[in-house]
């Protein structure tokens, strides 16, 4: 099991929903989150708002547990979502592994 999420601005909701549905994944949960860029220089290259200054940015974050296959394809579908729509927010995707979970009633 993997626990999949992905940032995006807010106003990406519908787009990020299409693609989780077109990977295969039919579960997913969102919640708001507000991303601040204090400085030009961030160490992480392309996060949200790269190219913008002094931005804050109205966020969702996408979760959802997936299989190996779900997550892998969910990564390649927001990778060429990106590479198709060069954004300026572009949508940033990342799994986890579960190692551990509760029972599932």
């Amino acid at each position: 099991m993997k626990l999949t999420v992905i940032l995006s601005i807010r106003e990406s909701h519908d787009e990020v929903a299409a693609l989780l549905d077109k990977a295969g994944v039919r579960r997913f949960s969102t919640v708001s989150i507000r991303g601040f860029k204090k400085n030009k220089h961030a160490n992480l290259p392309n996060w949200f708002g790269e190219n913008a200054p002094n931005v804050k940015t109205n966020s969702i974050m996408f979760f959802c547990f997936t299989t190996d296959e779900e997550a892998s394809r969910l990564i390649a579908t927001v990778d060429q979502h990106n590479l198709d729509t060069g954004q300026a927010f572009p949508l940033h995707a990342f799994v986890m592994d579960v190692d551990q979970h509760s029972q599932l009633l």
